[in-house]
């Protein structure tokens, strides 16, 4: 049984690597999109009509993408105040309950990231921009976010110590 969650932790931690692998390229593609619209507006005199409406999108995929890694490397807002009370099986019973809430937190984003992007799906939902981008695309990125957040919650709670989620464990484990 341990090992099947070992093997599911070194999945979750690729798949939120994976995730936020993506979300650097679309960063450097937000950079270069910014220079590009720079360039054009003051240099060429003839700016972009799209190119802000696409970094907002960029920037969402950056966001909802990342959220996960930041989570799993603890990166993220937190309240210190209690955990660095704690020690030993108090510490690691704070983890869990710290996770549960997490993917309690994660079920009901989930949820309403998929509602919304259904219906915005269903009733056709576009940017008022002259882009008219689908929106379900955009929302979809919540259910997405909120899937990989709850993702790294599972595999730290594989690791209630705390260490063991920071990086996946070795494959020999």
């Amino acid at each position: 049984m341990k090992s099947l969650l070992d093997r599911l932790t070194r999945i979750g931690h690729g798949t939120n690597r994976a995730a936020v692998f993506i979300a650097q390229a679309a960063l450097l593609l937000m950079m270069l999109l910014t220079v590009y619209s720079v360039i054009a507006r003051y240099v060429l005199q003839q700016p972009s009509v799209h190119a802000v409406e696409i970094s907002i999108y960029l920037l969402l995929l950056v966001t909802w993408l990342s959220v996960g890694w930041t989570h799993l490397l603890e990166r993220h807002v937190s309240m210190e105040m209690l955990s660095i009370r704690v020690r030993g099986r108090g510490k690691r019973l704070l983890n869990v309950f710290r996770e549960l809430v997490v993917l309690v937190f994660c079920g009901f984003l989930l949820h309403a990231g998929v509602q919304i992007a259904a219906t915005a799906l269903a009733r056709n939902y576009r940017s008022t921009s002259l882009l008219a981008f689908p929106m379900w695309i955009a929302y979809g990125l919540i259910a997405v976010g909120a899937l990989l957040l709850a993702i790294a919650a599972a595999c730290k709670l594989n690791h209630p110590d705390g260490n063991a989620a920071i990086a996946p464990p070795s494959p020999e484990a």
